[in-house]
């Protein structure tokens, strides 16, 4: 680990304060959110230096050790006293990167020395009309005035615990300290942002043409979640924006990992990536195309493990992603899939747990553990707009994988995260499924069949709908106890109840959606539990609440599971000596093929093989 050293640079109002990890060529510079101050890049600038890049970290004019400015000076003054600190620096030519308040900042520093920046990352963007700029501000009030009894030290913790949907206290600590030490610097910092222009000035930028930008932003950024991220691809399509794992406010510490690595495919000469097959998603007019776009192996950082991927496998939500059923927010030029398997050939600084040449799986959340789920554990999820999987070498969480179960292959172990973890979800976790309960299985995709052969282990009796005499005959092989046509037996509830002798069933595993729904309400016996998962059939539907009270009924809406119940369906599998179910295996460079096949109703999950298979 390279040494962070601190110093002083002058500008025409004061004394910048700073840190720097000196490296090669011009350097990275990085602007920094309110309240805290330059150290909240030490994570980011120790993985940008393992490149051997020179980085340098700014404390904001107010903020850190640098100077505090008098009066309330402007976006356009803050962006002039970072150009004159990098001049006495002998700073002329830098790649800069913002966050949050750090952005603004930027971009006035772009739109009048466009010819020293090199490349512009923005992180955080606050982009909205003068009214609801007044708003926000207002609503964030001023700092808390020092008070005798030091009130004001309680009020300012609980304020900056309120900013996280998952506050650490040693993140919120931070925060604190920025907070309390910066004072009247922060409201100063504020007034400036909320009263700047940012749409105008970057027009600016944009006509000028000089300065290459791209926005990086967390999945749950404040400024994502409340629509200025989409409000900004509409505006400024020619801007590519990449969409990282979950961090709220706190990317540079929380994502230093996948940030640094935006930054340096963006500063890096794009033409030497090719080391690293990859499929992305690509806008068009009415979905997505599928484009080959190799880049170079990354790097993993604090908390991640590089993974080389040998095999993934599509899912329904894989095909949805593409024609837009799925929603992924606006999201371009991505890398899709959320199911692999591999093996680890790099660990980041502080993981632990895990060694080079592990097998492991994907887990389908990489911010899941178990337990409820949260916003942040949603937004962690692979394929659908951030991360995903459909490369030779990824990234993931030391925290989002799963260990491969002894003699199982990698085609094997990459059918689990999604569908298999959703079944074992459906009648485990939230069915508390017993033996010798009755299970209702819609359909004979993926998930169905995980669920058939996690019911019959089990020691339940399963009664599956199928349209096809050929898969009846073979889930009757698999364990199915009784099955359904359902184009021959259209109102099948009836059907259901008859085999069930008017009972009704304990479980439905619902895999159609809006025009199954209220069937399966019907199929269900006393007390019974609804799996509400698909919706092959269309989104939507009604649930009648009546028989849901006087029956007792249970629902649950199913979103995958957590990484404890990948790491219990492994265990279930491995104990019962199941398998997953493979219709079809395809090569990389078949992959269209394989959607495709997973597009024409499969039997079971469609594999592609990274390797060359042996």
């Amino acid at each position: 680990m390279k040494p962070v050293q601190k110093f002083y640079a002058q500008c025409s109002a004061g004394q910048m304060h700073g840190r720097r990890i000196e490296g090669n060529g011009s350097p990275i510079v990085l602007l920094h959110r309110t309240p805290v101050n330059s150290s909240g890049f030490e994570l980011l600038m120790q993985f940008l230096a393992r490149e051997n890049y020179d980085v340098i970290a700014l404390d904001t004019p107010g903020f850190g050790e640098s100077f505090k400015p008098e009066g309330h000076p402007t976006a356009a003054q803050y962006g002039q006293w970072f150009l004159e600190a990098l001049e006495d620096l002998r700073v002329d030519l830098f790649d800069l990167v913002a966050h949050h308040t750090g952005t603004h900042f930027a971009c006035e520093m772009a739109a009048v020395a466009p010819e020293r920046i090199t490349s512009l990352t923005l992180s955080g963007i606050l982009l909205g009309p003068a009214e609801e700029r007044r708003k926000m501000r207002a609503d964030i009030g001023d700092a808390d005035p020092i008070d005798a009894k030091g009130e004001y030290l309680g009020k300012t913790y609980r304020l900056m615990d309120s900013l996280f949907l998952d506050p650490s206290p040693e993140l919120v600590h931070l925060e604190t300290l920025g907070a309390l030490q910066s004072g009247p610097a922060r409201d100063q910092a504020f007034d400036a942002i909320f009263n700047q222009d940012l749409e105008t000035l970057l027009d600016d930028i944009m006509s000028d043409g000089r300065v290459r930008i791209q926005a990086v932003q967390a999945a749950d950024d404040p400024l994502t979640l409340n629509g200025m991220l989409q409000r900004f691809r509409e505006r400024y399509p020619a801007i590519p924006v990449h969409i990282i794992g979950p961090a709220f406010l706190a990317t540079p510490e929380r994502q230093p990992g996948a940030f640094g690595r935006a930054i340096l495919n963006f500063c890096k000469d794009r033409n030497l990536m090719t080391e690293n097959r990859r499929y992305t998603l690509k806008s068009r007019d009415g979905g997505y195309d599928l484009v080959r776009s190799d880049s170079d192996i990354p790097a993993p950082g604090p908390g991640e493990v590089l993974v080389k991927v040998h095999a993934v496998s599509l899912n329904r939500r894989d095909l949805g992603v593409r024609d837009l059923s799925y929603p992924v927010n606006g999201a371009d030029d991505f890398l899709p899939l959320s199911d692999a398997a591999g093996e680890i050939v790099a660990i980041g600084s502080d993981v632990t747990d895990w060694a080079v040449g592990d097998r492991v799986a994907s887990a389908f959340f990489q911010n899941h553990p178990g337990g409820r789920l949260t916003l942040p554990a949603v937004m962690s999820s692979l394929g659908a707009g951030g991360p995903g999987v459909f490369a030779d070498f990824i990234i993931l969480q030391a925290g989002g994988i799963v260990p491969i179960t002894d003699g199982w292959s990698y085609a094997e172990a990459a059918c689990l995260p999604c569908a298999g973890v959703t079944a074992w979800s459906a009648l485990k976790t939230l069915g508390q499924l017993q033996e010798g309960d009755t299970v209702l299985i819609l359909g004979t995709g993926g998930v169905a069949l995980f669920a058939l052969q996690i019911a019959v282990a089990s020691g339940a009796k399963v009664i599956m709908l199928s349209s096809s005499e050929e898969k009846i005959a073979t889930v009757k092989k698999m364990g199915a106890q009784e099955c359904i046509n359902y184009r021959e037996v259209p109102d099948w509830t009836e059907a259901v109840r008859d085999l069930t002798k008017g009972a009704g069933v304990d479980h439905v595993v619902e895999l159609g959606g809006a025009g199954t729904l209220s069937m399966s309400v019907g199929a269900l016996g006393l007390n019974g539990h609804l799996a509400l998962i698909g919706a092959l059939d269309g989104f939507g539907g009604e649930l009648d609440t009546l028989p849901l009270i006087f029956a007792a009924l249970r629902v649950s809406a199913v979103m995958v599971g957590s990484r404890a119940d990948h790491a219990a369906l492994s265990e279930f599998m491995a104990e019962h000596d199941l398998k997953p179910v493979i219709d079809s295996e395809f090569e990389f460079s078949e992959a269209e093929k394989a959607y495709s096949a997973a597009n024409n109703g499969a039997f079971g999950k469609i594999v592609i093989h990274m390797r060359e298979r042996t």
